[in-house]
């Protein structure tokens, strides 16, 4: 599935188009979404694996926002993540910081739990989810074609996705 959007977000505007593979569910689609309006403000990307920016990783993130010196300010992952992957991201980003959207609370607090235990400095990782009726009416309204316009501030959603309206504050697990 594609997702072709036209984001209006803190003022500017961007045509975002979000590519599934075989293996993506629609649920994993839409937290992408999520994230690329989250930090809009950043300038994300998608980088393919042989992007410099990811050469001493060895993994691809669904989105990064780059510092603009060939590093990441944030590293984003949606839905599940291999715990390998996140020890292993956690600890080869030196400066940024690591952020895993789930689009519940409760496998927001389940990975939250992972994260605490398995990686040393696991304050350096954020865990935010949705609140679970909300994120059913988020991705219940994303269409092939989308349009998108608001405000992201933090992990503040004010906007309108299509002709759906939406107020959230993402959880911080």
């Amino acid at each position: 599935m594609t997702l072709r959007c036209d984001l209006n977000i803190n003022g500017g505007n961007r045509r975002v188009i979000i590519v599934g593979n075989d293996e993506e569910t629609h649920e994993h689609l839409a937290l992408r979404l999520t994230a690329a309006i989250l930090f809009f403000d950043g300038d994300p990307v998608e980088p393919g694996p042989n992007d410099p920016v990811l050469a001493d990783i060895g993994f691809v993130p669904d989105l990064l926002v780059p510092d603009g010196t060939g590093g990441i300010t944030t590293w984003v992952e949606c839905g599940n993540v291999a715990e390998n992957k996140l020890v292993k991201v956690a600890r080869r980003i030196k400066e940024g910081r690591l952020v895993v959207l789930k689009e519940d609370v409760h496998a927001g607090q389940r990975q939250r739990d992972v994260v605490n235990k398995e990686i040393r400095n696991s304050d350096k990782v954020d865990v935010w989810a949705w609140p679970r009726e909300e994120f059913k009416r988020w991705n219940a309204a994303l269409q092939e074609s989308n349009y998108v316009y608001g405000e992201a501030a933090g992990q503040s959603l004010n906007l309108v996705l299509n002709d759906a309206a939406f107020s959230v504050d993402l959880v911080s697990c």
